[in-house]
């Protein structure tokens, strides 16, 4: 089962790689009149209520072929289609068409209904005049609803006897609010599926007026020592990511360099020179969202310790580069960002099946970096393509683990952080050559998460 927005999310990038949606349309479709009509007598009257979005060509399609089955089919809607998928579909339809121009009824209560005036893309509350119509549908007893009952997660939904759902049900999809469920597939490419693109863009939560500094997230950027550069990137790479505080917790060493980094960072100096488990106590009364832990740590033996402590006693962590190691999780929302060098020391098989056995067996997320990054939770699997050669350059990891752990911060399961924030990173260099040529640096690609980020 998936949230709503994965479908939502799925239409976009399908159509981003060049997906033939009326293919799928012509699928679904086909599904729908099949149920219907291995399950139900010609004789009864069949009324389909289709919207202007793809919902209503899926309903288009399905009555066209149950009309020429020879059913009794009557097909109202509510506005002209605006996607060229559904305007083809209703150009297809053979048949009379009734525009809903006042809320009369749409026959008998007799009639099966066939509802397909919103599917999943559905966003916010259903507005008129969906919202009167949703309220005319629940009226009939026999309700089917395509894909998901209009109106679905939100107070005015229709109430179906039935639904029809595409490739997979629905977080959220029960008897109770969808009748009998059934699930067919329409053919979706699973490499489609599996790619990141700009659907990932509907994950970045949207910014709340109401809320006041610090409730769009808080992040603590755990590391130095070894190298002061790295800790400071990764505090940049978490303030792109829309939060509102960045605080830094380094040893002395590193101090004096990441706090003259940007007059934004929020800079805490650590006693010694390296990582250790004091740290806990720093970090501990500060209510931060999120911790990310390991960029410029070193591997000393008191800094590993240090990153056991942060896992033990805090949600919502990124764990990256010289922090990487195997450890005693639990489950709370860990994310491992590392590199195909850095795997090594988990001793996991560079492959789908070794990264999803290592992220289900521990209960986290792992993206691994390269070429190709791979994203896994153990469960799902996400491959991303976008990025650009220049990004091999020292740094970027850092912004990558930042922008992670904002994201996470900000409601983000670590799972959606590493795939929105490999999509959004890789986006970033794409356009940080376009605007800075070949020898652009990770803080103009700092300055691209924003401008990606914003295209949503």
């Amino acid at each position: 089962m998936r949230k709503l927005v994965e479908f939502q999310i799925l239409d976009i990038n399908a159509e981003y790689y060049g997906l033939d949606f009326f293919e799928l349309m012509t699928n679904a479709g086909v599904q729908v009149a099949k149920h219907i009509s291995e399950n139900i007598e010609h004789t009864i009257p069949l009324k389909f209520i289709c919207g202007h979005g793809n919902n209503g060509g899926d309903g288009f399609v399905a009555a066209g072929i149950l009309k020429d089955e020879g059913f009794d089919v009557e097909v109202y809607y509510v506005k002209e289609p605006k996607t060229e998928t559904s305007k083809r579909a209703l150009d297809n339809y053979n048949g009379n068409i009734k525009k809903i121009t006042k809320l009369s009824d749409f026959g008998e209560k007799s009639v099966i209904i066939v509802d397909c005036l919103l599917g999943s893309g559905i966003i916010g509350q259903p507005r008129p005049p969906y919202k009167e119509i949703i309220g005319k549908v629940d009226q009939f007893e026999n309700v089917i609803s395509v894909d998901v009952p209009s109106g679905f997660g939100t107070p005015k939904s229709v109430k179906p006897s039935q639904t029809i759902t595409f490739h997979e049900k629905k977080i959220g999809m029960n008897q109770t609010n969808c009748g009998e469920i059934i699930v067919v597939d329409v053919g979706f490419p699973s490499d489609i599926d599996e790619l990141t693109g700009p659907g990932e863009l509907l994950l970045f939560p949207k910014f709340d007026s109401k809320k006041y500094k610090g409730q769009n997230g808080k992040v603590a950027i755990v590391g130095g020592g070894e190298y002061s550069g790295a800790p400071a990137l990764a505090a940049i790479g978490a303030y792109r990511s829309g939060v509102d505080l960045v605080h830094v917790f380094v040893p002395e060493v590193s101090y004096e360099q990441v706090s003259s980094f940007a007059p934004e960072l929020i800079v805490h100096k650590l006693e010694g020179n390296r990582i250790n488990k004091e740290v806990l106590a720093s970090i501990g009364g500060n209510k931060f969202d999120s911790v990310v832990i390991g960029p410029g740590m070193g591997k000393h033996e008191d800094s590993i310790e240090a990153v056991q402590g942060i896992i033990d006693n805090f949600e919502n962590v990124v764990i990256d580069a010289d922090a990487i190691d195997i450890y005693s999780f639990r489950k709370n929302n860990i994310l491992l960002t590392p590199h195909s060098g850095e795997l090594a020391r988990l001793k996991v098989e560079n492959n789908r099946s070794g990264l999803m056995k290592f992220a289900s067996f521990n209960h986290i997320s792992l993206l691994l970096k390269g070429e190709r990054d791979f994203i896994t939770n153990g469960i799902s699997f996400k491959i991303n393509t976008t990025g650009h050669p220049r990004m091999a350059v020292g740094g970027t990891g850092d912004l990558l683990s930042g922008l992670c752990g904002g994201l996470m911060a900000k409601g983000l399961s670590s799972f959606e952080a590493g795939r929105l924030g490999a999509y959004v990173l890789g986006r970033a260099g794409e356009l940080c050559y376009e605007e800075y040529g070949a020898g652009f640096l990770p803080t103009d690609l700092g300055l691209c998460i924003s401008k990606v980020l914003s295209r949503k």
